[in-house]
Formats: C-alpha cells, structure tokens, sequence
C-alpha cells in the first residue's frame, strides 16, 4: 500500500465490504467514546444505512465514566452528533468510586459492564466496537511481550461476544480491524466533524502507549501494523483449527452433568498435542468452575504435570477440584471455605447462581439457590449420583422453592412448571496456552 493511501479516508466500497458484518443482525448498538475511531464508526454507519433498505435498528451508547473532566462534554458531543445523524443515543454513567491505580484498566471494566447492562435492556443483537488496525497490531505486541501463544496473538476477533458474571451475554463486532487509524482520522476530517483526543492514550505510564512509541522503528523493519495484524489472522486460523480439535474431543469423550461436574478420559488427553489439552482443561476450568479468566499459563502446565504424576492424583485450580481415578479425570466445583453464596428470586424474573447457573422463573413465588453440600442431606437417594463421586455435586445448585419442593438438575427432583435453572456456557475470555510436549503422551500413561 502507497503511503499515500494510508490517509485517505474510507471510501463507499470499503465502508460497504467492512460494514457487512452487521448485515444479519436486526437490532445494534454502537460504542462511541467521542474519540476518533467511534466517531469514524459512526460517520460510516450512518452513510452505510442511508444506502440500504434492510439495514438493522441502531442505537448509540456513549460512556461518561467520570474519570476526567472533560468525560462530560465528549458524552454530550456524542449524543448532539447522534441525534444530527437520526440515531437515538444513551449516555451512560456509573456512581461507582475512582479507582486509586490502574486507571485505564478500571475504566474498561467500567465500561464494558455499562454497555453490557444497556445491551440487554436494549434487547440488542450485538454491539460494535471501533477497534482498529493499529489497536491489533498493539494487542498482538503486549501479547507476544507476555509469552502467549497462538490463542493470545491472534489478538482481537472480529467476531466475538462479552458475558458478566451475572450472566448477561451480547455479540461484540469489530467491523473496522482492517483500517488504520489514519485511514479513520481522514474519514472524520473528510467529513468536517471534530473528535476528542484521551491524553491517557499518550501517557507513557502504560505499556499500550509505550510500543505504539515503538511502531515508527518496527515499521522501518518490516514488523508494520499490517504485517503484525496479518500474523495474527494467520494465528487465529491456526487457532481456530485447536478449537475445533477441542470441540471434538468435548463431544466424544467428556461427559456434562446437567449439575455442574464434568469427566473426561485420560486415553482421550493422551492423544492430543499440547496446546490443544491445555485449551481443552481452560475450557473445562471455565465451564466447571465458572471464573471469568483462565489461570495463569505456568498454574494451567502445573496442574497439567500434577495430573499426569500418577493415576490416582487430585489437584485444585481455579476454583476448581480434577481428580484422575480410573482412566478418567473429574472435575467438579469446590465450595471454598468460606462456601458459595446462595442466590435468590422473587420471581418472575432471572438470577445467577456462583456464576456458572441462570434461573429464570416465569411465575411467581421466592426461589433460593444454595449449594448442595452432600447429597444425604437432602435425603436424595444415594444412587442418584449413579458413577459419579459424591463429592463432585457438593457446589451443585439446589433449588429450593415454595413447599419446600427442591430440585438439583440431573440429580434429583423436578424444576416446577415455568422455571428453568441451566448451565451457563463460557467460550471467550479462555487464557491463551502456550505449544509444547504432551505428558499425558507418555508410554507410561
């Protein structure tokens, strides 16, 4: 690409094959900070939908986190340019206190659970998000300064989704990862519209800031954001093909119980290449023990050794207990100490159970979520387990709803008329492992 191509702004065909993305989704919102990124999102979609008789429902979500002063006016700027352009705009703010250190990272956590809470009260299909190709290339620097592997440097998909704890889930698209950020600056000013600058975003203070200090001297190299994003596609290809490896192996050999544990064999682990048995246990931590983040990669490769010393081992990671017995590990939920905290539901309505259980009640009446504990106390029939230990269901939900009636899913009695109480499935934010020998492919094993 001619460098003087790189600052022209975006053109009808491009914005067309870019914005695409959204075709299949009927209602949207879109994540604008004020910035130059968001409002070149803005300026394009708008274009975009004045050219299309189908194109989705949008709404404009702004974020006043009221980490600077200015956070205020650039909200107000936002909506003022919304509405000009016949979108309807929320500006949302948050009580919570300032964060005393790390402040950016405060800020995106602030943020994302903002604009998770106005997506689903919008009932919106999906948000979108202004990440660019410069931001891609910076993901992929910071991760490959961390040790990732393939997951880590493929960076930021452009199809993805964000869940809370509280189990609130949208779609995440990020139509514009192609297009520099000089590209989307030349859109605003093609346009005559202004845009607002973060200072943080030149603070040297933070890594982000500091290698994008560096691109200028990589690029002279070769290592430009086009080659560093291009890798990363190629990474996320290659680690789409672990992925499907990983759903293959979780369809013929591991086993869900509708209660929360989960079992798979060790003959099926002892085949597998190292990266894909890491991402296949980050998968089962997440799914079983339901913490938003994997653990750290040299926790994932201990716990990986530890279950590969012996074939009657037990070890705890992330919340949760895998125990190797007979040809297969199990891997259960561990209440802690301090126990899991019950949950509760005065229904209609939903509520999540220790992040890992969504009830949803359609009728009336007082629902609680506790932990399990032993099946004998409860007075379930022993053999309701079936082959599974009896400790595994210890962090299993029981609900106890109105006349005492109690129900635990799979295990023993049934869910009254109109409530249903679900795993709830996680797939993204999985740590990033790391490609290396398989101890599970050991002879002895």
């Amino acid at each position: 690409m001619a460098a003087s191509d790189r600052v022209r702004p975006v053109c009808e065909t491009q914005a067309d094959a870019l914005l695409a993305l959204l075709i299949p989704f009927r209602r949207l919102a879109l994540a604008v900070s004020g910035g130059p990124d968001s409002t070149a999102l803005l300026l394009l979609v708008a274009a975009w939908r004045a050219r299309r008789t189908d194109a989705p429902e949008i709404h404009v979500l702004t974020v006043d986190h009221g980490l600077r002063p200015e956070a205020a006016e650039e909200a107000r700027a936002v909506a003022a340019l919304s509405e000009r352009l016949g979108f309807p705009c929320r500006i949302l703010t948050s009580t919570a206190p300032k964060p005393a250190a790390n402040r950016q990272a405060a800020a995106r956590d602030l943020r994302q659970g903002l604009l998770l809470a106005a997506c689903a009260e919008l009932g919106v299909d999906a948000l979108v998000l202004a990440h660019h190709l410069d931001d891609q290339a910076e993901t992929f620097l910071l991760r490959l300064a961390r040790g990732s592997g393939v997951y880590g440097l493929a960076a930021m998909p452009a199809r993805g989704f964000w869940q809370d704890d509280a189990g609130t889930c949208v779609a995440v698209l990020r139509p514009l990862l192609a297009v520099s950020k000089a590209n989307l600056i030349a859109t605003c000013e093609a346009a005559g519209e202004t845009f607002a600058e973060d200072p943080s975003n030149e603070d040297p203070a933070y890594a982000r800031t500091r290698l994008r200090g560096l691109m200028p001297a990589l690029a002279r190299e070769g290592l430009d954001a086009e080659t560093l994003a291009a890798t990363a596609a190629r990474l996320a290809s290659a680690a789409a093909v672990v992925d499907a490896q990983v759903d293959a192996v979780l369809a013929s050999a591991a086993v869900f119980h509708p209660a929360g544990p989960a079992r798979v064999s060790v003959a099926a682990l002892a085949r597998l290449p190292r990266e894909t048995l890491l991402r296949l246990l980050a998968r089962l931590l997440a799914d079983v023990g339901g913490e938003a983040y994997p653990p750290r990669l040299v926790r994932l490769e201990g716990l990986v050794e530890r279950l590969a010393e012996s074939d009657r081992v037990q070890a705890t990671l992330s919340g949760v207990v895998a125990r190797r017995r007979d040809g297969e590990i199990v891997f259960w939920r561990e209440p802690g100490r301090t126990g899991l905290a019950p949950a509760d539901l005065n229904g209609p309505g939903r509520v999540v159970f220790d992040r890992r259980f969504l009830l949803e009640a359609e009728c009336g009446g007082y629902f609680r979520i506790v932990p399990l504990g032993r099946p004998s106390d409860h007075g379930f029939d022993r053999k309701a387990a079936g082959g599974w230990p009896s400790q595994a269901f210890a962090g299993a939900p029981l609900l106890l709803g109105p006349g005492d009636a109690s129900y635990c899913p799979g295990l023993a009695g049934e869910a009254p008329a109109g409530v249903r109480l679900v795993p709830i499935a996680r797939r993204e934010s999985l740590w990033r492992p790391e490609l290396g020998a398989n101890p599970f492919g050991r002879a002895e094993i």
